[in-house]
């Protein structure tokens, strides 16, 4: 039976196959260490490349490569399968070559997404996994080229199997999320196993969620925090947030309040909303940490200006009862309709609120709905 944990990070996994976020995160360039995001965004036929105008020299020392029709564009790719290893892809002489794909990445780099995707073809076609990842980018992205998420797919399959770790992390999040390819949770958990393996984070992290939920792989909350983990110790806020979670419930791991609490305030410093308000919460309290009132709504306002609803709800409290903050009854009433509008209810702040003067109720209802400040 899933613990409350399990469907918690559950969820979670299912928001980072929407959009990889977690936090989680950005979208670095696809090097041969990186992690890069996969562009899940739905084809719509409409290129969002540069013009290109500055770039009118690099273009020039480009040859006017015309790729050949490719038969595996546009159609879903072939099953992963197994994928090579990171000792095969070594011993192969693959993905060695420091120099590989940089005329197209330094393009990329500059906005000159035609160039990049040039170069990058020639290579890809010859057969450099790392080109092949770039290429799968650029069509994921619609950089350049006709955004076409099937197409991305067929490269990072391609790549993938070549033995790219960047390439079978963006596999995993198809597979997970349907994107290109037929919807398999299964599949997703063999490339997040394969990246995992070259101590990709983000494969860490997702592959520690199938972990503990147990469909797809065996549940094992203990290999669930192992990777959580590797993949916090490389700083992923998600997983810092994930293994707190593990800590706090003591789930594959001792119950502790002191760890919990630190990475907690790791993630929180990274910028992880939740974490913010459970680590705000955590000082209010004083579990695992000296007890901090002020520290507390500080953590507090800061999820809260980032639109955490239950921060909202949280800060608008101290700031009616004056906790670690100077009382601020527009302010609190300002947040709690903020928080109330998203769905955080609270009847003790409805009768606070009942209670304030008709100008400092018409003061807040204008902060809130000018709220957040537009530029």
């Amino acid at each position: 039976m899933m613990t409350q944990l399990g469907r918690r990070l559950a969820v979670a996994a299912a928001l980072l196959a929407l959009g990889m976020s977690a936090g989680s995160a950005a979208n670095p360039v696809p090097k041969p260490a990186p992690k890069p995001a996969t562009g899940d965004a739905a084809a719509t036929g409409k290129s969002t490349a540069s013009a290109e105008t500055p770039a009118a020299e690099a273009e020039k020392a480009v040859p006017r490569f015309q790729p050949p029709l490719d038969p595996t564009l546009g159609v879903p790719p072939p099953s992963a399968g197994l994928l090579p290893s990171p000792d095969e892809l070594l011993r192969s002489g693959r993905g060695m070559d420091d120099d590989v794909g940089d005329p197209a990445f330094g393009a990329f780099q500059r906005g000159y997404y035609l160039t990049a995707f040039r170069y990058a073809m020639a290579r890809a076609q010859a057969g450099d996994p790392i080109s092949k990842t770039l290429v799968a980018r650029l069509y994921a992205e619609g950089l350049g080229v006709k955004q076409s998420i099937k197409a991305a797919a067929a490269w990072y399959q391609q790549a993938a199997l070549a033995g790219d770790p960047a390439a079978q992390m963006a596999m995993g999040i198809l597979y997970l999320d349907g994107k290109g390819v037929k919807k398999d949770k299964a599949k997703a958990a063999d490339a997040f196993e394969q990246a995992a393996a070259w101590n990709d984070p983000a494969a860490e992290y997702n592959l520690g969620l199938l972990y503990l939920e147990g469909e797809v792989r065996p549940r094992d909350s203990e290999k669930a925090a192992q990777l959580f983990s590797r993949s916090a110790g490389q700083g992923n806020i998600d997983a810092e947030y994930a293994l707190a979670q593990m800590y706090s419930e003591g789930e594959g791991v001792v119950l502790d309040d002191g760890i919990a609490a630190l990475w907690l305030g790791k993630a929180a410093k990274a910028g992880h909303t939740d974490a913010q308000l459970e680590y705000g919460i955590r000082l209010y309290n004083g579990a695992g940490v000296p007890k901090d009132a002020v520290a507390a709504a500080g953590w507090f306002r800061r999820a809260a200006e980032a639109g955490n609803p239950v921060a909202q709800n949280r800060y608008a409290r101290v700031l009616a009862i004056g906790m670690g903050v100077a009382p601020d009854p527009v302010a609190a009433a300002k947040w709690h309709m903020i928080a109330a509008k998203a769905g955080a209810k609270d009847g003790w702040l409805d009768d606070f609120v009942a209670k304030l003067s008709d100008a400092e109720r018409k003061s807040a209802q204008d902060q809130a709905q000018s709220w957040p400040a537009k530029g």
